[in-house]
């Protein structure tokens, strides 16, 4: 199952929309195109926060608080799903969990689960890597600082269920020469995850 068409913070099952452009670095130079529920094309904001339904936030004290706000992007370095009021448990990397935003008989893999991903070099790359008779595609990232895009159609990734630390998550990262397929990321970076079958 293939959940690539939306980013998610880790622990979250409110979904966020993809980048809609291309970037070629951790740059915010020009506005990147996104849309909206409604198919409205929106303009990113230069500041620390998104136009249209999106909005950008630095606080999250608690569960009630991320489960009353899905349209509300939580960084930069907020603890989402961790220790004390937010529960590791958010997702697990044994069980499928609540929040988990796979549909009913699929979950969100554990770590380990991408070691053995190719690494492919200069043009291969191809906005993309097929492992598994699957196809990741190369979706860039959110900001755990802004909410921007950033690498789309250069760099591809996926979490995992399984926590790091009060503020990481594990996730696949990969770009032309090089794969992670354990990458510690903030909690709050907003990437695609790809259900597996529980």
């Amino acid at each position: 199952v293939n959940s690539f068409g939306m980013f998610y913070q880790w622990g979250r099952k409110d979904p966020f929309t993809p980048g809609a452009a291309i970037t070629t670095g951790y740059t915010a130079a020009g506005a990147i195109a996104i849309y909206n529920a409604t198919g409205t094309k929106q303009s990113q904001s230069s500041g620390t926060s998104l136009d249209g339904e999106w909005a950008y936030a630095s606080t999250a004290s608690n569960i009630s608080v991320l489960t009353s706000k899905p349209s509300t992007y939580f960084g930069p370095y907020v603890p989402i799903a961790s220790t004390g009021t937010l529960a590791n448990d958010w997702w697990n990397p044994t069980t499928k969990t609540l929040y988990d935003p796979c549909p009913a008989g699929y979950r969100i893999p554990p770590n380990g689960t991408y070691n053995g991903f190719p690494t492919l070099s200069g043009s291969g790359l191809n906005a993309g890597a097929s492992w598994n008779d699957s196809f990741f595609p190369a979706s860039g990232f959110r900001s755990h600082s802004n909410g921007k895009f950033y690498y789309v159609g250069s760099h591809g990734y996926a979490w995992v269920s399984t926590p790091g630390s009060a503020t990481y998550g594990y996730s696949l990262a990969f770009l032309s020469g090089a794969v992670y397929p354990n990458l510690a990321d903030f909690r709050s970076t907003g990437l695609p995850v790809r259900c597996v079958s529980e």
